[in-house]
């Protein structure tokens, strides 16, 4: 098992408790967002839960433009707290830390399974 199934396993793992603390927001106030955004991020990450263990072609382009509505969102944000309180909202910074590493590692992945692996290039030069 390479490094990339354990990745993108953890990564799955990560995006149910990520679905959970949005379902949590639908009813009890968490943050700022209202409901009906918190229920939109549930699906958002279960289907990226999917999308990590499947790893389908088309999750590259969802999870592009949800890493562009993130840095927008989470962008903005950031750079309100820092500039009305001083402060650096974490969660933000990790968040555009990380999911372009994450984007990254999708795309690797999406090349490597598009490349023919050693053993088909070999079965390939039998022929």
């Amino acid at each position: 098992m390479t490094y990339r199934y354990w990745l993108f396993k953890v990564l799955s793992i990560l995006s149910v408790v990520i679905a959970i603390y949005h379902f949590v927001g639908i009813f009890y106030p968490i943050n700022s967002p209202p409901p009906w955004r918190h229920s939109i991020f549930v699906c958002v990450c279960l289907f990226c839960c999917y999308g990590f263990v499947k790893r389908p072609k088309y999750f590259n382009y969802f999870f592009f433009v949800l890493l562009v509505q993130q840095f927008y969102s989470h962008g903005l944000y950031l750079l309100s707290q820092w500039s009305d309180y001083n402060k650096v909202d974490w969660i933000s910074l990790l968040l555009l830390v990380f999911l372009p590493v994450i984007f990254f590692a999708l795309i690797i992945d999406l090349k490597s399974k598009s490349r023919p692996s050693q053993s088909q290039k070999s079965n390939l030069n039998c022929r």
